[in-house]
């Protein structure tokens, strides 16, 4: 699901690491069976090869919440626990789609509006300035107008990312700690401390764009900033936020900025070196992560921050088949659920080429299957940077989590290969 470039992120994680390291019940779908023996050949191919020690796939199908559990492996090369449906992974951007779900609610509630402009709750990002040209400087000219809430949403709102390259914006992105993610222990030299985010918002407040909002697609902290609102429009902080909007409602009791049960976490490895070239052997982050994920860090990133499990993720996806509704409660409205997972994007603006974007969320346009390749039309769906995967099919009735370890998430073609399993699932192919 992210395509984005992270060598230099992760080669630096790379350096530090090499340094410190020495089948489930078939679900039913009316009269067709759904057949997860696909599904389970997947994860056992990825633990049989070695490329992660462990996996754990969920599936749900529309109505009452009934999951159904794939696992093989355990929770580290050198021992650890057998996986369950309850340990822990490390989502990284699959935050995104619960912090966009949690702005819908906002709308939903007529607290904020789709088109509304960011600097309505966060007013020291009103009169933003974009690069004139990113490659070359810092120089800058008044932008046409402010980010709006649709396009934080969709990452259209101007914003860059610290690892989107090493040009002028990105450099200042970490020389103020403006970073993805919520872990000290990835800093490299120079990069300045992580900020809370109102500290991000008064950092971001004093740099321009990267380009003008709405101008098109570029993958961002827009979400980190969608964090900030959330804050600021409750006045209260990002994890009681989602802990009242989402948590709470949905039992996901085992969510958050940290695992507040460590024993249950999974371990996380490098399959790259310091020069950015495939290893052969994985490197464990434990050793530079330190206590990242294991206690409360003061950036609460939204977009990149959260601990969840399979079960607790499966009520999420749940949720989203259901349009809102999760074991007889309204979570959100179901036109509001439909609007998030519709595409989103501004008129004649594509996601990489061909798709559009939903809510925090990658949206297929167009049914691409043939051969056993490719995905059915309105498919939304996004990915962490450890590889966890989550799909909502709406075509096909389904939702999938897909919980392991290991970075970077291209190291390995975990996407086209769970596409391929769908295809073979859901449709006998």
């Amino acid at each position: 699901m992210l395509m984005m470039d992270r060598r230099r992120l992760l080669g630096s994680i790379a350096g530090a690491a090499l340094a410190s390291a020495a089948p489930g019940r078939a679900a039913t779908r009316g009269a067709a069976p759904l057949k997860l023996e696909a599904l389970q050949s997947l994860i056992d191919g990825l633990v049989a090869a070695g490329r992660v020690p462990g996996a754990v796939v969920a599936v749900v199908e529309p109505g009452a919440f009934r999951p159904q559990f794939l696992s093989v492996g355990r929770t580290a090369f050198d021992g650890g626990q057998a996986v369950t449906p309850d340990t822990l992974w490390r989502i990284y951007s699959m935050s995104k789609p619960i912090t966009a779900m949690a702005v819908m609610q906002r709308i939903a509630a007529r607290d904020l509006a789709i088109d509304q402009p960011v600097a309505d709750i966060l007013p020291e990002l009103a009169r933003p300035r974009v690069l004139i040209d990113p490659k070359a400087g810092l120089e800058s000219m008044p932008a046409p107008a402010g980010p709006t809430i649709r396009q934080l949403l969709t990452h259209t709102a101007g914003y860059t990312y610290a690892i989107n390259g090493d040009g002028p914006l990105e450099r200042e992105y970490r020389r103020l700690g403006i970073q993805p993610g919520s872990v000290n222990g990835f800093l490299r030299p120079g990069d300045g401390p992580l900020p809370d985010l109102n500290g991000m918002v008064a950092a971001l407040a004093g740099l321009p764009l990267w380009q003008a909002p709405g101008a098109g697609w570029r993958y961002s902290i827009s979400l980190d900033v969608a964090g900030a609102l959330l804050e600021r429009l409750a006045g209260e902080t990002l994890d009681r936020v989602l802990e009242r909007q989402l948590f709470g409602p949905l039992g996901m009791a085992s969510t958050g900025f940290w695992a507040r049960d460590a024993g249950r976490l999974a371990s996380n490895y490098l399959w790259i070196g310091a020069d950015g070239k495939p290893l052969d052997t994985p490197v464990p982050l434990a050793p530079i992560e330190k206590d990242g994920f294991t206690a409360r860090p003061r950036l609460l990133s939204g977009g990149g921050g959260l601990v969840s499990s399979a079960r607790d993720y499966a009520r999420f996806v749940q949720m989203l088949l259901n349009e809102g509704q999760f074991n007889g409660r309204t979570i959100m409205p179901t036109g509001t659920a439909r609007q998030a997972l519709s595409n989103m994007m501004p008129l004649g603006q594509l996601y990489e080429g061909r798709n559009g974007f939903g809510a925090g969320g990658r949206l297929t346009l167009f049914d691409t299957r043939s051969g056993g390749e490719g995905a059915p039309a309105m498919l939304y769906g996004w990915g962490g940077a450890a590889g966890t995967l989550m799909v909502v099919d709406r075509v096909r009735q389904l939702g999938v989590v897909v919980m392991l370890q290991y970075m970077p998430q291209q190291r390995f073609p975990l996407e086209k290969d769970l596409a391929r399993s769908l295809n073979r699932a859901a449709d006998g192919r």
